[in-house]
């Protein structure tokens, strides 16, 4: 896998992560949180199991310590993003979700590392097209599932920034695997934790609708998602990853309104605002990757080669 290659890839699974959000609002809301990451975590493994059991062979004390690591990273994003995602509109949720990459310069710069300038342009664009997505409308956002989202963001900047330092060293495939069982397991035992304590039955709903965001999310999110990426942060940056998953805004936007009505749940309009937003993301993951200045390179040196034979 090359650099483009990479950079395709993530884009493929963004596809997926942004469906997800239309899939996490047909989640019954008297589910315990718990138990949705649990079920979806294991599911999830077992799916990525029948693929790379082989690679179980070739685990390690060092790959097991950084499984559980991305694990307790991920079981604490995902948990947020569910509370955060209660009640919310879609392309809300993806859209505050999305703006984890502007924690990611921050981190670099407490931890004394370079962010290269087109980084910072790229991430004011697509922070602005974030806004515009939302219609600047944080009035009606202002609430406690948006600090949820908020944390959640933090969370999943430091994950990207450990996947970037671990996977040089470690098999994509195992760390996988590895996240998804360790987290099926904090996840099984906080189930566990809540039920005593609450006096509740560790039960789950048998609708239709819950069991399709289940799948969903065990095998494109949990299986497919978490392996792909991990192979694909081996030749781009943890930024320049954020910023590719921030159009996961776009893809919500314009799918929300088709996927609303399979699954019940309600849709989103799609204003001039919002494809203005969802545009300048675009320009902005662009910018980031350095293309704009790639371009004027090309154009303004091949004008210059061209005088010269002249």
């Amino acid at each position: 896998m090359n650099r483009l290659e990479a950079n395709i890839s993530l884009l493929a699974i963004t596809f997926f992560a942004a469906l997800q959000y239309v899939f996490l609002q047909a989640v019954p809301s008297d589910v315990s949180n718990f138990a949705f990451l649990f079920v979806t975590n294991l599911i999830g493994f077992i799916f990525s199991l029948f693929f790379f059991f082989g690679e179980l062979f070739r685990i390690d004390r060092q790959q097991v310590f950084f499984s559980i690591l991305l694990a307790a990273e991920l079981f604490c994003f995902n948990l947020l993003l569910l509370m955060g995602s209660r009640e919310m509109d879609a392309t809300a949720v993806a859209g505050i979700a999305a703006i984890y990459f502007i924690f990611i310069p921050i981190i670099l710069i407490i931890r004394h590392r370079k962010v290269g300038k087109d980084c910072v342009q790229g991430t004011v664009l697509v922070l602005l097209g974030v806004l515009m997505t939302l219609e600047f409308n944080t009035g009606s956002i202002l609430n406690v599932h948006v600090i949820y989202l908020i944390l959640a963001d933090i969370c999943v900047a430091a994950y990207l920034l450990t996947v970037e330092r671990f996977c040089q060293r470690s098999n994509p495939a195992i760390l996988a695997m590895g996240q998804m069982l360790f987290g099926s397991i904090f996840a099984f035992a906080a189930w566990c934790a809540e039920s005593a304590l609450g006096g509740t039955r560790m039960s789950l709903p048998l609708q239709p609708a819950f069991w399709s965001s289940v799948f969903f999310i065990s095998f494109f999110i949990r299986g497919l998602y978490g392996v792909v990426q991990i192979y694909a942060q081996r030749y781009v940056s943890a930024l320049n990853t954020s910023l590719i998953f921030s159009t996961e805004v776009i893809i919500t936007l314009f799918l929300s309104p088709l996927l609303a009505q399979q699954l019940g749940v309600k849709a989103e309009p799609v204003t001039l605002l919002k494809v203005f937003g969802c545009l300048l993301i675009a320009a902005g993951v662009l910018t980031a990757d350095g293309l704009p200045k790639r371009l004027m390179t090309l154009y303004y040196g091949g004008s210059k080669s061209g005088r010269k034979k002249v």
